[in-house]
């Protein structure tokens, strides 16, 4: 079960990045369609780009697919696995505390810790502020769902605003996401606040607490909440989202057009 400090913390993080989606998909929308019409990029370009990530999928979907896999099935277990990699994000934030850098992995750890300043990440949001350098890598570790979020709003929406120019409708890109995404999106964002939220806390402690205080802060934040919940929660959302986009959103699509 979660306490109620580490439930907190963790609902506004979920409320966050699904937030965050949103508005990327919001902006990647418009510039897109602005692309398209005012600057007449061709939109067989801008779909390149948004599936471009996807890509890497596509041979394992073709293997799946000739071993007779189901489509849905393959969507579960692609989406499942990434958002299990993000809620690992909580779990091994551990392995940025300088105070445990002799403990195994240690050379993992001496990497992870190193106090040499990482200028790149001064450019993300509030890290400037940090002066402390393994507070700050753990700041940016952590802030991975949330970049994940908004990379997959921009994806989305850049998906859709290149539906007109391709698929001669706009209707037909919104209907590409939306009978699984009101379910996927949620579900991954919900994977993504077990460690956004400790992102949130380590953000509140800045300037306020030392070093050693926020990992220890950040450790009973983990031990708050309840990761076979979120899992099983997780799981069973993206395995009705996997059947959605792999019959449902198909059989609208071809419908459609």
């Amino acid at each position: 079960m979660f306490d109620d400090n580490s439930k907190s913390l963790f609902y506004r993080a979920w409320t966050k990045l699904i937030l965050a989606y949103l508005a990327s998909f919001a902006l990647s929308f418009m510039v897109g369609i602005f692309l398209i019409k005012i600057l007449k990029t061709p939109p067989e370009a801008l779909f390149e780009i948004s599936t471009r990530r996807l890509s890497f999928a596509f041979p394992v979907f073709e293997t799946g697919s000739s071993l007779g896999i189901d489509q849905g099935v393959l969507l579960f277990i692609w989406n499942s696995l990434g958002s299990l990699v993000t809620i690992s994000f909580l779990y091994t934030a551990a392995l940025f505390n300088p105070r445990d850098i002799s403990l195994f992995p240690k050379t993992l750890r001496k990497a992870l810790c190193g106090k040499n300043k990482m200028k790149l990440l001064c450019f993300l949001p509030g890290c400037r502020a940090i002066e402390d350098e393994p507070i700050r890598r753990l700041y940016v570790w952590l802030m991975v769902p949330w970049l994940g979020m908004l990379l997959l709003g921009m994806e989305s929406g850049l998906t859709v605003s290149t539906s007109a120019g391709i698929f001669g409708s706009y209707l037909a890109g919104f209907i590409s996401l939306l009978p699984h995404g009101v379910i996927e999106i949620p579900a991954i964002a919900f994977g993504g606040a077990a460690a956004f939220g400790a992102h949130l806390l380590v953000r509140k402690n800045i300037g306020e607490k030392g070093t050693a205080e926020i990992f220890e802060e950040v450790e009973r934040y983990k031990e708050g909440i309840s990761p076979a919940k979120i899992i099983l929660i997780v799981i069973s959302s993206l395995l009705v989202a996997g059947l959605i986009e792999g019959h449902l959103t198909e059989m609208i699509l071809d419908s459609l057009l």
